[in-house]
């Protein structure tokens, strides 16, 4: 499967290998670097959980808030300009964030706020139009195996950032003479991923405006709907698709965030873990994530892209339960790495269904709707879990994430059994 991976990657066009490769650079510094050291690396400044939760929920608050702009944005420009300018805005945040600590008396929180929510911003402004970019650059029936192929690099990427995020530290404390306890060798590490995304953004300068297509997809129906009123463009009907695949992406990742935001924490100040611990079981998490999201095309073609996504986040959150319910670190640890396994299966098989709901010039509207959704999902998770993990524990947070999630998976069931009944219908309707 691996083999075959790398041989389709390949073979896909000039324009989409270089996008690739900037997906490989973001997914080894936020999904993998970012993702492992940034909440130790505000351990080490004596920051508490409650600081933590709301340095994640304001940057994954402005992710939330710039994804629909975003995609407003992408329907207008061009995506390499987007991409272009998203890969800019990360490049200063990840510069600037290590420098918190030479930052003025008194200005160390704020800048630490600022500077990962300008890292979010960024992101949210690759991320809402990275998938309808890819969608443009390569043909119709190869769009699945390339939303599967950038799904599967973004997991390797992070899983050798994951697994770097948690061994250079040790090996510049060990050169320079600190020790894990210092913030030292977290600040350096930052420093270094920063580098990761200059080249990035180099790379974007030679990634073309994509071609203009004509679209062959059939559009959401409005004729027997009774919503053929347009607002700002869209119809009442793909508006209420919009809302309905948002709210559903806002439940479904709860539990998702929960783990995101302080999963590394809990092993650190509930088990004592060291960083290359926590950075091997995130790894590893990511590595497995790759071969499991690459079953993706073979899945669709034997069922269809909603009972994959259905089937994968009710698993997710199987997964999940584990982490809020187990007393032991090894049990917790195979419910994240489950989790993280089945995620990017979920997400690759959800995002190209929603964006086959609603005509091409659409897309970038309803992916950046959803990632709104998440965003919000996250913020509110991480501000919330830091005040839950507080006042009650870990158990309760991480059990509200499994709730969320188990209840968003229940609602995405609720709305293809209705699309299954209505094709039923129509099937049984025709002469």
């Amino acid at each position: 499967m691996l083999q075959n991976f790398f041989f389709n990657g390949l073979q896909f066009n000039q324009q989409a290998r270089r996008f690739f490769m900037t997906i490989v650079a973001l997914g080894f510094v936020i999904e993998g670097v970012y993702a492992v050291l940034l909440n130790l690396y505000l351990l080490r400044l004596d920051y508490d959980a409650r600081f933590i939760g709301e340095v994640n929920s304001v940057g994954l608050l402005t992710f939330a808030m710039v994804s629909l702009p975003a995609g407003i944005l992408g329907t207008r420009w061009s995506g390499a300009m987007m991409l272009r300018v998203g890969l800019g805005i990360i490049l200063l945040g990840t510069f600037l964030l290590p420098l918190a600590e030479y930052s003025p008396t008194g200005w160390q929180e704020s800048w630490l706020t600022f500077t990962y929510a300008l890292v979010m911003a960024g992101y949210s402004l690759f991320f809402v139009n990275g998938a309808p970019y890819l969608m443009t650059v390569v043909e119709r029936e190869r769009q699945t195996s390339a939303f599967a192929v950038q799904t599967a690099l973004s997991s390797l990427a992070a899983f050798v950032g994951s697994l770097s995020g948690g061994t250079i530290p040790g090996l510049i404390a060990s050169l320079y003479g600190f020790t894990l306890s210092d913030a030292e060798p977290y600040r350096y590490t930052l420093m270094f991923a920063a580098l990761v995304v200059f080249v990035a953004f180099g790379i974007s300068f030679t990634m073309r405006k994509q071609p203009e297509q004509n679209s062959d997809e059939v559009p959401v129906s409005d004729e027997k709907s009774g919503y053929r009123q347009m607002v700002g463009g869209f119809t009442m009907a793909v508006i209420i698709l919009i809302g309905m695949m948002s709210l559903i992406r806002f439940l479904q990742v709860a539990g998702l965030a929960t783990n995101s935001v302080f999963f590394n924490v809990y092993l650190d100040t509930q088990y004592g873990m060291s960083p290359g611990a926590i950075g091997s079981i995130a790894s590893i998490g990511r590595l497995i994530a790759v071969p499991t999201v690459l079953l993706a095309p073979r899945l669709i073609r034997r069922t269809s892209t909603g009972n994959v996504a259905m089937w994968a986040s009710l698993a997710t959150v199987l997964c999940l339960l584990p982490i809020a319910l187990a007393p032991f670190w090894w049990a917790a640890t195979i419910g994240y790495i489950g989790s993280l396994a089945l995620t990017n299966l979920r997400f690759a098989a959800f995002m190209v269904y929603i964006m086959t709901l609603v005509p091409k010039r659409q897309q970038a509207v309803m992916v950046g709707a959803g990632e709104a959704a998440a965003g919000f999902s996250y913020a509110f998770m991480a501000l919330a879990g830091g005040y839950l993990v507080t006042w009650a524990g870990f158990r309760e947070m991480f059990l509200l994430g499994v709730i969320l999630s188990g209840l968003g998976t229940f609602l995405f069931w609720v709305h293809l059994r209705g699309v299954n009944m209505r094709k039923a219908a129509e099937v049984g309707t025709l002469p």
